[in-house]
């Protein structure tokens, strides 16, 4: 899980390297290739961040007992489903 103080760092990070990988680099196609990269690098940090607040939140918000109960269930799905299905090939036979 990220933090929107992490997300943001990770954004402005991003934003140094672009400037100093601008500053690296000489015009031409090197700089745009270089360039359309970061953008797409600077797009997908910020779509992660709007993408994921929400899960953000509500995991800021969850209670021991709710964690619990989703742990127990997921670790008692695959034996239920084994189950279920050795029940219904013997049922089958």
């Amino acid at each position: 899980m990220t933090t929107t103080t992490l997300a943001e760092q990770e954004e402005a990070c991003l934003y140094d390297e672009l400037r100093h990988a601008l500053e690296e680099v000489e015009e031409g196609k090197q700089r745009h290739k270089m360039l359309k990269h970061m953008i797409r690098q600077l797009k997908f940090a910020k779509w992660r961040k709007e993408r994921f607040h929400w899960f953000d939140q509500y995991f800021q918000n969850v209670r021991p007992v709710t964690l619990w109960i989703m742990l127990a269930t997921g670790a008692l799905m695959p034996v239920m489903l084994f189950s279920i299905f050795i029940w219904v090939s013997l049922w089958v036979e």
